[in-house]
This record gives structure tokens, sequence and C-alpha cells, in this order.
């Protein structure tokens, strides 16, 4: 879709380099867990808090983004955002010491850039809303590919960079290109002053309305958005773990964790495209819940066929991320219904993933076998599945 002015290429440039930034730090940690594990010491069970600590600062946060935009401002918000997110980047991969324990770093600075993703989340939509109002379903879809698609590379490429660098300095890389796109964002020039804040389906509201807690349909979007993210974030935690345990080395791990991610890429710009042609989006969510439990199943059965099953999940995951937020956008019937669903989505849906990395890994550390976790997670992409159809019908919250 071309644009018509050199402006709007600065402007889809820094809100591509923004959402690349969302999740490199985050997805830097699953192929290099284990390492972790074994130079801190930490358990099973602390690894699994320490994958979760990003979706409770999520959960946290998601619900008050707007005050803060709505404060300083999106461009101003999102710029000290990304200062945070290089600072805490920076504070996760300071080696421990006798007066700083490393575990105290690892916690302090994965929370402190969870916060800044966070911010990130809620506010790149609502600039994509405001600066390319004709071009939503579009810019959707990109800035979804970039923000997936730099979540692949850096997952794959972990362990060499864990390799060559050592693990502490491989965590502290995202830090450089969350700087990047700080200065990038500071020379963007925004087409017009941030609009009033009735107009913004991000920065409206006061908090969770609870006219929305009372409605069948905004809970079945929060838990379809809750669902899909439990499963993405374990997986994304543990999935090199499963396949060591599998026989699978180190290096192959990282790399099909970088694979499950970056078919996500293609995949979700393919369902944008034909979510534009539909209204109702149960016969989408139902294939893409029947990609997850084929990938599953195949991890379960057949091991030896890792890369087929890293394909399938990525698939899901993609497609799925994609449908969570086309719920929000289609189920609500107005701009400021949209900012209202989406903090009740994202808040409760985050607080519900965070249990999924603490409660795999609490699993495995009691039957020491990944497989009652890949069957508990085939429980979950069922629900999912249910919880989908629901949020797909051709309806409006009131």
């Amino acid at each position: 879709m071309p644009f018509r002015a050199s402006g709007n290429l600065m402007l889809l440039a820094t809100v591509l380099l923004v959402s690349a930034n969302l999740r490199p730090a985050i997805t830097v940690v699953g192929p290099l867990i284990e390492r972790i594990g074994s130079d801190t010491g930490l358990s099973p069970l602390a690894l699994g808090a320490l994958g979760s600590v990003p979706i409770v600062a999520f959960g946290i946060i998601s619900p008050f983004v707007h005050v803060l935009g709505r404060r300083f401002g999106l461009e101003r918000t999102i710029f000290v955002s990304l200062l945070l997110l290089t600072g805490g980047t920076l504070l996760r991969s300071v080696p421990g010491s006798e007066l700083m324990p490393q575990a105290i770093t690892l916690y302090a600075g994965t929370a402190i850039l969870s916060a800044a993703i966070g911010v990130g989340n809620v506010l790149v939509p609502a600039v994509v809303k405001r600066d390319f109002p004709d071009k939503v379903p579009f810019m959707t879809g990109v800035y979804t590919a970039a923000l997936v698609g730099a979540a692949a590379v850096f997952s794959g490429g972990a362990v060499p960079l864990a390799d060559a660098l050592g693990w502490e300095l491989a965590f502290a890389v995202p830090a450089v290109f969350a700087l990047l796109a700080a200065v990038g964002w500071a020379l963007r020039k925004k087409p017009a002053p941030d609009p009033p804040v009735t107009s913004s389906p991000q920065l409206v509201g006061s908090g969770l309305p609870t006219t929305l807690w009372k409605q069948p349909l905004a809970w079945q979007v929060t838990l379809y958005f809750g669902l899909q993210s439990t499963l993405f974030f374990t997986l994304l935690t543990w999935f090199p773990a499963i396949q060591t345990s599998l026989g699978v080395d180190e290096a192959s791990a990282g790399l099909w964790l970088g694979l499950f991610q970056a078919v996500g890429v293609v995949a979700s710009l393919i369902a944008g495209q034909i979510m534009q042609r539909t209204r109702d989006q149960r016969a989408i969510s139902a294939v893409t819940v029947a990609f997850m439990l084929v990938a599953l199943l195949g991890i379960i059965t057949a091991p030896g066929l890792m890369p087929l099953w890293a394909l399938c999940a990525g698939t899901s995951t993609g497609c799925s991320l994609l449908l969570a937020l086309t719920f929000i956008s289609l189920r609500a019937g107005s701009p400021r219904q949209v900012g209202k669903l989406s903090g009740m989505a994202q808040g409760v849906g985050y607080l519900l993933a965070a249990a999924g990395p603490v409660l795999a890994g609490a699993l495995y550390q009691v039957v020491s076998s990944w497989t009652p976790v890949l069957w508990c997670a085939l429980a979950l992409a069922v629900a999912q599945g249910v919880f989908g159809h629901f949020a797909g019908r051709n309806v409006h919250v009131e």
C-alpha cells in the first residue's frame, strides 16, 4: 500500500523500529535458560518465575498506560519507555557480586524492561490508529510481523551470541537496538498534535469499566487473549528445554525456537489478509488451534520431526496473536469500547498467562518429565479453541 510522502515513510520506519524492540529482550532468554540455571543455581521453578515476570508486568501496567499517554503524550511516553527498556536490559546483564547477587539483577532488570515493553504494547497501536487512520489493518499486520520477526532473529541467535560473548553479554545486545530505536523515535515528527482523549481508543476511560465485566463476550475475548498468551509464553520459556530433554542439542533447540517465531511473521500477514475479507473468524480460529494441537501431539509422539512441529506451533501462535488483537477491535462497537476492552483483555489476559511458565517449571520439577506439561498445554489449546469459537462470532459488546 503506497504512502504519499516521505514523511509517512519516516513515520512507518519509526513505528516498525519500536515494534521490533517489543520482544527481543524477552525472547533471548528461552534458548539460554538452562545455561542460566547452571550458572546461577536457580531451580526450574525459579526460572519459570523469571519467564513469567514480563507477563505479570504486562498485565499490571496495561490498564494504566493510557494515563501516561494522556498526560505526557504518545511520543514522549514511548521515548521514555525505550530508554527504560535500554536501562533494564543492561541491568539484567550485570554479573552478580557479593553486594548484589545475580538473581536480583536478573529479576529487577527483567521487571524494568518488561514494564517498558508493556507501554509499547499499548501505545504503538494508538500511534498506528492516529498516524495511519486509513491503513489500520495493513499496519497492524506489518508491525506485528516486525515484532515477531525481530523476536525470531534474537531467539535463533541467542546461543551463538552466548557462545561468543557469554550469556550475560548476549542478554545486553538488545539494549543496543532499543537505544537506536529511542534515537530514531526522537527524530520523528508527528503529523499532528495528540487527539483529544475522547478520540483515542487507547487513551480513554479511567480504568476497567464494571459494565464489561458483566458481559460474556468481553470475557470470551479476554480468556482467548489470556490462553493464547499462556501457550506462547510457556513455549517461549521452555521449548528449548523440552527439546534438549528429547536429545536435541542446545544450538539446534535455539534455532527451532527461532523458526517457531519466524513462521509467525508469514502466518500473521496471511491471516490478516484473510480476516479483511470476512466478518466471522470462527473458522480461522479453529484452523489456528488445529495447528497447535498437531504440534503438541507431534512433539509428544514424534520428537524427531521437531522442525515440523516448530513450524506448526509458530503458525498457530502467530495467527493467535493477530486474532486476539483483532477480536478486541472487531468485537467492540466504538473506539471508546476498543480502549476499554483492550485494557480488560490485556490486563486480565497477561496476568492469567503469567502462571503458565511458572506452573510448567513446577510440574517438571515434580515429575522430571516434560510430557505432562505438553498434555496440559494441549488442554489449554482446546480451551482456546472453545473461546475462539465464541469470540469469533460477528457480534459486539454492548
